[in-house]
């Protein structure tokens, strides 16, 4: 069975190249592009992990984070963090909201980004 993973990003470049590298590699790929999606996706499909930017047009990933934190039924789901926003303060917020890591985005080639996701889920 694939393993779906939810992308929250808004940079169409980043949303292709993302989305093919982890298809390529077997995954269930959802998308969404802001907060209210995002929630909504993950509430329906459910996926075995969430990848959120944490700089979005509607509103930052710590308010993603904050109302998964009140919703029991997908509360469990781990998020990693993927930003360039590499304010200590942000992170440690980020931190505070139970996610599996905080990743700086231009660290991480899409295939590591897959390595990692991979970590979480074995």
């Amino acid at each position: 069975m694939k393993k779906k993973v939810l992308i929250i990003e808004d940079e169409e470049i980043l949303i292709d190249i993302y989305k093919e590298k982890f298809s390529s590699e077997g995954f269930d790929v959802s998308l969404a592009d802001n907060i209210k999606d995002g929630l909504k996706v993950t509430r329906e499909k459910k996926p075995d992990i969430v990848l959120l930017d944490l700089l979005l047009p509607d509103e930052n990933g710590l308010a993603y984070l904050r109302e998964k934190e009140e919703d029991e039924n997908i509360k469990p789901i781990p998020v990693i963090v993927m930003s360039n926003y590499s304010q200590k303060s942000m992170i440690n917020k980020a931190q505070h909201l139970t996610i599996k890591d905080y990743l700086i985005k231009a660290n991480y080639t899409p295939s590591q980004l897959v390595e990692k996701v991979n970590q979480y889920l074995t």
